[in-house]
């Protein structure tokens, strides 16, 4: 689970998903992606470290430049892990406390009348 949200957290940036975009169309080293996303090195190279840390990068060397491109392997995992939260129950999700508050949870109407007509939404 912790590995998902850290791929949820990465592509939740708007640059990072315009960088996995252009990652899983091509190969491009730093300075493109500068150029592309008019950033820095240093705020390219920073967005790319998220994608280091989840091993979604693959890197081609050719001299002094390394082209850097998303590992589609990985990539399709991760994809495989957002397709199952439909399925998963949250017990296996190891969300059994929000499984137990789920299943005690009172109708919208309790609420209200708990609340004394203080309406709940």
């Amino acid at each position: 689970m912790d590995e998902l949200l850290k791929f949820l957290k990465c592509i939740a940036d708007e640059n990072r998903l315009k960088i996995l975009k252009l990652l899983l169309d091509g190969q491009y080293c730093v300075c493109q992606l500068q150029e592309l996303l008019d950033k820095s090195q240093s705020s390219v190279s920073q967005h790319l470290s998220y994608f280091k840390d989840l091993n979604l990068l693959s890197e081609e060397k050719s001299g002094k430049w390394i082209y850097y491109s998303i590992d589609r392997t990985v990539y399709d995992s991760y994809l495989a892990k957002v397709i199952a939260l439909k399925a998963d129950s949250l017990n296996e999700l190891n969300l059994t406390e929000l499984q137990n508050r789920l299943n005690n949870l009172d109708t919208a109407a309790e609420i209200r009348t708990a609340n004394k007509g203080r309406g709940c939404c």
